[in-house]
């Protein structure tokens, strides 16, 4: 199932290559709806060797790839073609939700902070939990329980 599954979206690709997406491909360009608003799409077949044929490879913030200039964003890999989209739809959505406050467990939200070099560490979703407080990412970080939901960390007052 899986070999035929990785050949149909090597089958996609090929199709998508130099098209903005289709409707029909665009859900899984978009990691099945993770990311939203697309932006770029570069072609590049030597990648498959280190990406496969597809990968979900998170954000980027942009440079020389591939002979090209990527922009910043989102990367997704559907062999042969990286797809770059605009936000994370399952963060960006604005606090509170139910995802940034860990499925209701946090209240009392006293401030997001933007930091996209976190998800190397931190992936898609950590439940910190309480820290003090100090530097982060550049900015004062206020004591309280921390929550990522990439690209952002959340910070809530309140454990419920």
């Amino acid at each position: 199932m899986k070999i035929k599954t990785l050949k149909i979206l090597g089958i996609i690709g090929i199709l998508m290559a130099g098209t903005a997406p289709t409707a029909q491909a665009a859900d899984i360009s978009s990691a099945n709806g993770k990311y939203s608003g697309f932006i770029q799409q570069l072609t590049c077949p030597s990648d498959s060797a280190k990406y496969g044929d597809f990968t979900d490879y998170g954000y980027w913030g942009g440079g020389t790839w591939c002979g090209q200039k990527g922009k910043a964003g989102y990367w997704v890999w559907v062999n042969p073609t990286w797809y770059v989209w605009a936000s994370n739809s399952l963060a960006d959505n604005g606090p509170p939700s139910t995802a940034n406050s860990a499925n209701g467990k946090y209240s009392g939200l006293i401030q997001t902070i933007s930091c996209p070099k976190d998800a190397a560490k931190y992936g898609a979703f950590t439940d910190y939990g309480y820290w003090a407080g100090g530097s982060w990412c550049g900015k004062k970080g206020k004591a309280g329980y921390w929550v990522w939901a990439a690209p952002n960390w959340y910070v809530w007052s309140n454990a419920n």
